[in-house]
């Protein structure tokens, strides 16, 4: 009966070749249009340039509400102090907009998320047609 070898030079090696096989960081999505390179923060007018209109647009447009607790103060003209502790709400919405392209069958389909205008996400999708 043979007992493997581990001398540590052989497990380095190893352990090397399995690292060369994984990325050590990804990438961030990018979504290339002939000779131009979309990243994050593109603007819509940028991608429109640089690949044309998309096969698809959805819109829509996210609320959000938001709660912070308020420092007791003096108080307000005609009204109550504010108390410590008190909670004040305010809200905001982002328009969304997420653009499909479809570059054909030979290539993958690629989903683009704006918010308030910017590209926030690049998604490849399946196989075009």
């Amino acid at each position: 009966m043979r007992v493997f070898d581990r001398s540590p030079l052989r497990c380095v090696t190893g352990f090397l070749v399995l690292v060369a096989c994984f990325p050590l960081a990804a990438p961030a999505e990018s979504l290339r249009c002939g000779e131009a390179l979309i990243r994050e923060g593109a603007t819509q007018a940028e991608v429109t340039a640089r690949c044309g209109q998309p096969s698809q647009i959805n819109r829509q447009t996210l609320y959000s509400e938001g709660a912070a607790a308020l420092p007791g103060g003096p108080p307000r003209p005609g009204g109550l102090p504010i108390l410590p502790g008190a909670v004040g709400r305010s809200g905001s919405e982002a328009a969304v907009e997420t653009w499909i392209y479809n570059f054909g069958p030979s290539r993958l389909m690629q989903s683009i998320r704006f918010e308030n205008g910017l590209v926030v996400k690049i998604e490849s999708l399946g196989h075009g047609y």
